[in-house]
């Protein structure tokens, strides 16, 4: 619904209704209370993200933009309208000021610090959880997190002396448990040690650190490449420290917590856009980009909770009409899509060098530990020298490094790798709509969902497939909405067709 300016029709009540209308549907766990102009966003429990859902719906519902600088000050109801009415050239009626009481005591009353702020076993947020988890147990509902894995085997995994098939593993090759890869690791222990014991930066680079960047910029299509001891360290440091107060970060509003914590790092201008929108952001970038002096656009190659991925040519498209810059985040997508696993540049035949940043991980197709960035050669090395997560960190382990070097060479001789964990994947995903599960956006990725809706059904679904020896991982509130809980699959190359279908039937049963 759109909401245009007419004579009579749009005053500063209708906006407030509007308001209040996208604010009840996006709090967590519905809303039973009124809402008023002065209701503070921030004690409804809407995140920063859902906060910029809030904006992108009263955008579209009222044909405006709201201004950078105002995203920064919206805490209440009253903020949101005031904005809109502002853009809408709508009168509004001011606050009423709040009732001074003076005081003609000129005794300093003495300064009582609260046990909340100064004892951390009372944090509210420490005690908030632990009387969660309490609450839980006394219904009867055990934590489904940090299991402990006993062994791995391949696609199996031991919990509490149990075999298991698990698919809580983004090895989607199946590199980690690969002898050759593991005896990579352990050579370059013997050679290297078990530490790189500096950062590469003052402790120099090992010849295996050096030949794996060379690696993947071959493999990824660039002229040059970094590997960083952390994946979620390369998107938080990089955008933070790229982007200062003269530009803007535009991510997708299912990216990555990294790449939401790099841009909050960053003292640049910074929201979300709608999932895989690439007409929104196209309008987004016609109405500001001559605002700024950088602008950058986050996207995925794969989702991790979704497994669907961005239609990379028309991001590219508008990127280039509107002299933007992409960043790409491949942790789940390199291995994963085109033909030999390239990633999505190899699955769309775009040419790499229409992106200018490329970043991936080590930590999953590749069975290792760590992240890297790719594009440009001068890009590269002045990251190198200047990027925090690169110089002030400890390098790559010379072991992590071995199995990602390893890893790669294995993939550029046995493709068919890719091939076999897209027919699993295909398989899981088929059998799983067959059987009338909802797995979203998911297609031609090993990332499958199988929403249920409904949190505390997730936890006992999951516990119940660990008692039938399925290790399956249920995904809750807040890292999905409440309607969107599920339970994630990784499908492996390791998975065999049998695991696979012995999975959805024991599924079935599970919810039936």
């Amino acid at each position: 619904m759109q909401i245009r300016p007419e004579s009579g029709v749009l005053d500063q009540d209708s906006i407030a209704e509007a308001v209040y209308e996208q604010v009840r549907a996006l709090v967590p766990g519905g809303l039973d209370s009124e809402l008023t102009l002065d209701t503070s966003l921030f004690d409804l429990g809407l995140d920063s993200l859902t906060r910029m859902e809030v904006v992108n719906r009263m955008e579209e519902t009222f044909s405006i933009r709201f201004s950078e600088d105002t995203l920064l000050d919206l805490e209440t109801c009253r903020d949101l309208v005031n904005c809109i009415a502002e853009q809408m050239d709508v009168a509004v009626a001011p606050a009423k000021p709040a009732t001074a009481v003076l005081s003609t005591s000129t005794e300093v009353p003495p300064q009582v610090i609260s046990p909340e702020v100064s004892d951390v076993a009372r944090f509210p947020e420490c005690v908030g959880l632990q009387q969660r988890l309490a609450a839980a147990a006394a219904a009867g509902f055990q934590s489904p997190f940090f299991r402990v894995k006993e062994r791995v085997a391949g696609s199996c995994v031991t919990i509490a002396g149990r075999e298991s098939i698990t698919y809580t593993s983004f090895d989607y090759l199946g590199m980690a448990t690969d002898p050759r890869v593991v005896a990579a690791a352990k050579a370059a222990i013997d050679r290297f040690g078990t530490s790189a014991s500096a950062s590469r930066l003052v402790g120099g680079d090992g010849t295996i650190l050096q030949e794996l960047d060379e690696e993947i910029a071959q493999f990824t299509g660039t002229e040059a490449a970094a590997v960083f001891p952390s994946g979620f360290g390369t998107n938080a440091s990089l955008l933070g420290h790229l982007f200062g107060d003269e530009d803007l970060i535009l991510y997708d509003e299912l990216a990555h917590n990294s790449i939401v914590q790099g841009s909050l790092l960053s003292k640049a201008g910074k929201r979300p856009f709608p999932h895989n929108d690439f007409a929104f952001l196209d309008k987004l970038l016609s109405d500001v980009r001559g605002k700024y002096r950088r602008v950058v656009v986050a996207i995925e190659g794969v989702y991790s909770m979704d497994g669907d991925f961005p239609d990379l040519p028309r991001f590219v498209d508008v990127k280039k009409r509107h002299q933007a810059l992409l960043y790409v985040d491949e942790a789940h997508s390199i291995g994963v899509l085109g033909e030999t696993g390239r990633g999505i540049c190899e699955h769309f035949g775009v040419d790499p060098a229409d992106g200018d940043f490329w970043m991936g991980t080590i930590s999953k197709a590749l069975g290792s530990g760590g992240g890297y960035l790719a594009g440009r050669s001068i890009l590269v090395q002045y990251l190198k020298y200047t990027t925090p997560a690169f110089v002030f960190a400890t390098a790559c382990s010379p072991a992590n490094a071995a199995a990602a070097l390893e890893s790669l060479r294995l993939l550029k001789e046995e493709p068919q790798r890719v091939a076999r964990l897209r027919e699993r994947s295909n398989l899981f995903a088929k059998l799983a709509v067959d059987a009338g599960f909802n797995i979203g956006n998911s297609k031609d990725t090993p990332v499958v969902p199988v929403i249920l809706g409904d949190s505390m059904k997730c936890v006992r679904v999951s516990h119940e497939l660990l008692r039938r020896g399925i290790d399956a991982q249920s995904i809750l509130y807040p890292a999905v909405p409440e309607k969107a809980s599920r339970l994630r699959f990784f499908i492996t190359a390791n998975h065999t067709e049998d695991q696979i279908r012995r999975t959805v039937q024991v599924l079935t049963e599970c919810l039936r």
